[in-house]
């Protein structure tokens, strides 16, 4: 036998195994029937009108979410790039799809956000272990098109809770008092002020998101969302 087809070969089935698993690792709603995950689904948009939802060609949320809506976790099956899309209620129009990762047993929350070419679906993993001594959980998620790419966070009192959020991203989680929250956003490089936002009645032992978005008139608002 020719050495150089010795050679060959391995080089051969290298390639293909290295073929292979790139395209299982593309392939669509690569569905695990075995397992598990949860997922909450909010309508981030002020502009895009009632949206339903569908992940890897299921419809999960079929009644149409406005702005700020958002539906009870979901328990579905896991998987591998499946396919998320937000349709205008009544009709099969995307006005924009993504697509989730996901592990068993873990907990998801999507959003909507933007409008128009701008529109996407983003996707932020949740732990929904309550906080301990009577505190608030909360985090913080940069889903607005008019605020700066990136913002600094901080309460009245100059306690930062992002240096550096940028957009489309979430920090890690905080533990802040009940009751009372004042928040301020900067713009990380103009040093401008995006806005103070106040929220009078979070409760203990809860799980928030605060997400900054902006309002049907293009004004940079924080809205709260509750996980627990």
């Amino acid at each position: 036998m020719n050495t150089k087809e010795i050679f060959k070969r391995p080089v051969v089935a290298l390639i293909f195994l290295l073929t292979a698993i790139a395209f299982s690792s593309c392939k669509k709603n690569d569905i695990d029937d075995s397992g598990q995950f949860n997922i909450k689904v909010v309508n981030a948009s002020a502009t895009a009108g009632p949206q339903t939802f569908t992940l890897a060609g299921n419809v999960l949320i079929s009644s149409g979410l406005n702005y700020m809506d958002a539906s009870a976790y979901v328990n579905v099956p896991s998987g591998k790039n499946m396919i998320t899309e937000f349709k205008n209620a009544g009709t099969n129009s995307v006005y924009a799809s993504g697509s989730i990762y996901t592990d068993n047993g873990v907990n998801f929350t999507v959003y909507l956000a933007g409008s128009g070419s701008n529109a996407r679906v983003k996707n932020f993993q949740d732990d929904l272990g309550s906080p301990n001594n009577g505190l608030v959980k909360i985090k913080f998620i940069h889903l607005s098109d008019k605020a700066p790419n990136i913002v600094t966070i901080k309460n009245t009192n100059g306690d930062e809770y992002s240096s550096s959020l940028v957009r489309d991203l979430a920090t890690g989680y905080k533990f802040v008092s009940p009751g009372n929250l004042s928040v301020q956003v900067v713009g990380l490089t103009s040093k401008n002020s995006v806005g103070t936002f106040n929220f009078t009645d979070l409760i203990a032992g809860k799980i928030y998101s605060l997400y900054l978005t902006d309002d049907a008139n293009g004004n940079v608002v924080m809205n709260k969302l509750l996980h627990n």
